[in-house]
């Protein structure tokens, strides 16, 4: 069974919704987990929530080190993956100093999901993005790589049958855009082992556009901002509509589940976190306000990961485009 190391002091709910998210999945599922916290922390709260210690064990360690252990249990084949609702850019350095890159690649890309419009052929709500935030200026190189290890994410995970690859850019024109976005584009519309949709705009991204949109960090970070602006927004209008007017209230009412299925989407309550593709081992990054909903899921996405071999799957996939 998988065993996965959960960073209990990562995220704005800590260390209250990773330890609950635990108990939970201890309780009704077959992965084994490990807290990764403080000891005062971690055994007040699990005498207030019940849990099954036969897949529950811990790991004490200063708040400030938790990230940094979880990797060495994964590194020390200890644990199988970690969950961590951190800080990105730490998390990213803790991965590259504690792992391995896959050979071949530059870069790891940070990749998040995002509900969009039905897509053919596809029923998963999600589609993958990468990178949102730990390249902020790729070559044309960690693109096209970047496009080869989603579309292996996607087949995996979301088991989608050959998944479409959209290029960001401002137009659809293939000459558009910066040097090294121009080069990937041209790349990637010669390989044909890649469905390559060719560019989209951020219009198309929630359109549904593609399966797996390759763009650099810094636009993914800002789009996946912008995505979770959006869900806060109309919940925020929802509930002012609710206040001003009888009649608005009889139309939220019937709106009401499918409001709350959105705003669940857009803040990934449905899907949990996003892998940090690249390395040798698997880590899932939940959103910082991820609460113990969230949690479980991200813990439920490390365990499959790993079933599926994710860091073997990026190293296939880029030895096809190595060769």
């Amino acid at each position: 069974m998988p065993v996965i190391a959960v960073d209990i002091h990562g995220g704005t709910k800590a260390p209250i919704a990773p330890v609950a998210a635990a108990a939970e999945i201890s309780r009704t599922t077959e992965i084994d987990v490990i807290l990764v916290g403080d000891m005062r922390i971690i055994d007040d709260l699990l005498s207030r929530v019940p849990y099954n210690p036969e897949r529950l064990s811990t790991h004490y360690v200063p708040a400030e080190s938790t990230v940094a252990t979880c990797a060495e249990l994964v590194r020390s084949s200890q644990a199988h993956a970690l969950v961590t609702a951190g800080d990105p850019p730490t998390v990213l350095r803790t991965c590259v100093n504690s792992f391995t890159l896959v050979p071949g690649l530059r870069r790891a890309p940070l990749a998040a999901v995002y509900p969009t419009a039905p897509r053919p052929g596809n029923r998963d709500p999600f589609a993958l993005i990468l990178d949102v935030g730990a390249t902020l200026q790729p070559k044309a190189d960690d693109l096209v790589q970047w496009a080869k290890m989603g579309v292996g994410y996607a087949s995996r995970i979301s088991k989608v049958e050959a998944p479409t690859v959209g290029l960001l850019s401002t137009s659809a024109d293939p000459l558009a855009g910066p040097a090294h976005v121009v080069e990937a584009h041209r790349r990637l519309a010669a390989d044909t082992s890649v469905r390559f949709v060719g560019n989209v705009s951020g219009l198309d991204v929630p359109r549904g556009a593609a399966d797996v949109v390759v763009c650099d960090g810094f636009t993914g970070q800002i789009i996946l901002q912008l995505l979770g602006g959006i869900g806060d927004s109309i919940m925020n209008a929802a509930s002012q509509a609710w206040e001003r007017r009888m009649s608005w209230r009889m139309g939220l009412r019937l709106l009401e589940g499918a409001v709350v299925r959105f705003h669940e989407l857009i803040t990934h309550n449905a899907y949990g976190g996003a892998p940090l593709l690249g390395f040798d081992q698997v880590a899932i990054l939940a959103l910082q306000s991820s609460d113990s909903a969230a949690l479980q899921n991200a813990i439920k996405l490390a365990a499959k990961a790993y079933r599926e071999n994710i860091p073997g799957v990026s190293a296939d996939a880029l030895s096809v485009s190595l060769t």
